[in-house]
């Protein structure tokens, strides 16, 4: 393999390895956006808007050339095309789906909680069976006519396809909780606006409404804030008895507001919605969305306060975290092959040319930026829960900064920037070697960090200097450029998202480098001013050794 159809090939692996990470955070981002469809929410799609979203996202992850979602008659119990995808493809799924319930195939892919293979009826392409069900009833199925084999299909596409279509079923439910509180809500105020006497009826229709719901309800008397009403699922949520909310004032118990501070009778708002927390009796904490709007009730204005649990749309976003960390640290592993295979060919390449280097050279370099990425972000979570393993071995701290500078060198010369390198004082070369007990991509990153600052504060044409002291068993680092940091983030330099005047900075660079440096065993500090410039100079408690012997 010559050197061209190696770089082609491990820039291959790089892309391959993006885009499964790209493809996974997609689907989960697919999956927890239906799952914000909550069941109290004002702005709430219609069911054939949300059949249509749920095809539409499918198909981003698996290509259909039709497909058709199937919903259970309440009334028969059968199972009726509710929509198709496109339009006119209903005829051509009901003719399969039709061959699969005679051959029982349909009834076999229900009792599945994942996707179901079958061959359509010419034999030549696949269809996937997925079921719509929670774990209490079957909603219905996705059927899609796929355009691959399903061979050609990854498992991690599978494993996050369920997750969509868990999703897409908690939405249906939410979706059919909200029509049925919206529609019941309009018609208990045009009764008691028109028949008062039939006061008791409407309070028995209430609390079948209330009783068969999915959804925690409380009703509110609005003048005193007491509860006067809890429907069984509030009192699950809640993990108390009827006796033990009826009669308490609804700020001790679910409303993050304080006396004086209703969003409803203080502020005057028609209605408020958003998540919060409610803490049970037994001290467990669950996250809800709640929604409170007005209602009269036997001539008093009262709030009736809708609220689920969100617990299941928490756990999908952690799990978008998880994989994502999962997905940084797989890309870490080929990454440090591809960093070191261009050391490794020019050990033995004795009949490379000036081009070939190069991009050996251009390999490394880009290894180094896409690692630094992933250091900067898994890394980082590591030091912040304070599990990060730290091993550190002799590495040439020059030829980090090299690679650093490298990947600066056309910011630095745009501006025209001077570097200089000093030791304990004196000037010194690039080339020579400093050794410091540290790990190279650690140090890597902590530098890339600091000199990217330092290049962007820096006036044009101006010097920065990398200044190395040693002082008996300990190391100080300083990086000065001529550029002032703003008065009003100095004394927060190393927070987290502390930033001001930079288009597009984020306020992670200065925070990571202090969380490297602490990891390594030292600490990092900051001094600006409009006639010194600025200085960070960082202390470590290792001692660099000048290596004359290379």
């Amino acid at each position: 393999m010559d050197d061209k159809m190696l770089v082609n090939f491990q820039r291959q692996q790089i892309r391959a390895l993006q885009e499964e990470k790209a493809a996974a955070l997609e689907a989960l981002d697919l999956a927890e956006d239906l799952g914000h469809f909550s069941a109290v929410t004002g702005q709430m799609p219609s069911r054939e808007e949300l059949l249509r979203e749920i095809c539409l996202r499918a198909n981003k992850m698996i290509p259909f050339q039709s497909a058709g979602i199937y919903l259970v008659d309440d009334e028969t119990h059968d199972f009726v095309q509710a929509l198709s995808s496109p339009k006119n493809a209903g005829g051509i799924i009901e003719k399969e789906v039709k061959g699969l319930i005679a051959d029982q195939s349909f009834a076999f892919a229900l009792q599945s909680d994942t996707s179901v293979f079958f061959l359509d009826s010419t034999k030549s392409n696949h269809l996937l069976l997925h079921p719509l069900s929670t774990p209490f009833r079957i909603r219905g199925m996705f059927v899609g006519l796929m355009y691959q084999n399903k061979e050609e299909i990854l498992d991690t596409t599978l494993k996050l396809f369920s997750v969509v279509m868990l999703s897409a079923v908690h939405a249906l439910e939410n979706l059919e909780n909200h029509l049925f509180i919206k529609n019941h809500n309009k018609e208990l105020e045009r009764k008691v606006r028109l028949r008062t006497q039939e006061l008791v009826d409407a309070y028995e229709r209430i609390n079948v409404t209330l009783n068969g719901m999915q959804a925690g309800v409380l009703v509110v008397e609005a003048a005193t804030h007491v509860i006067v009403d809890a429907n069984p699922m509030a009192l699950k949520m809640l993990g108390a008895s009827w006796d033990e909310v009826v009669g308490k004032v609804c700020f001790d118990l679910i409303c993050s507001a304080r006396r004086g501070a209703c969003p409803i009778m203080d502020k005057g708002l028609e209605g408020n919605s958003g998540e919060c927390l409610i803490e049970r009796h037994d001290g467990k904490v669950i996250p809800v969305h709640k929604t409170v709007s007005k209602v009269m009730i036997g001539g008093k204005l009262h709030l009736v306060e809708n609220f689920i649990d969100i617990t299941e749309q928490k756990n999908l976003a952690d799990l978008k975290e998880d994989v994502d960390r999962i997905m940084r640290h797989d890309l870490k592993s080929p990454l440090n092959g591809i960093i070191n295979l261009p050391d490794i060919i020019l050990m033995d390449g004795d009949g490379l040319n000036e081009n070939q280097r190069e991009l050996l050279g251009y390999i490394k370099s880009s290894g180094y930026k896409l690692l630094n990425m992933i250091n900067s972000s898994l890394d980082l979570y590591k030091m912040e829960t304070r599990v990060y393993k730290y091993h550190p071995k002799k590495n040439n701290l020059l030829s980090i900064v090299r690679s650093v500078l490298n990947d600066l060198s056309e910011q630095i010369e745009q501006k025209k920037l001077e570097i200089l390198f000093l030791l304990d004082g004196k000037s010194i070369d690039i080339d020579c070697n400093l050794m410091l007990l540290c790990e190279e991509f650690l140090v890597y990153s902590l530098f890339s960090n600091l000199f990217k600052n330092a290049v962007e504060a820096s006036p044009k044409e101006k010097q920065i200097s990398f200044e190395v002291l040693r002082d008996h068993d300990t190391t100080v680092i300083t990086i000065r450029n001529q550029g002032v940091v703003p008065e009003g983030i100095r004394e927060s330099f190393f927070e987290k998202y502390v930033t001001e005047g930079k288009s597009g900075g984020t306020g992670l660079g200065t925070y990571s480098a202090r969380l490297i440096t602490e990891t390594m065993g030292g600490s990092i500090s900051v001094s600006s001013s409009e006639g010194s410039g600025t200085a960070i100079s960082i202390k470590l408690p290792v001692l660099v050794e000048v290596d004359s012997g290379s």
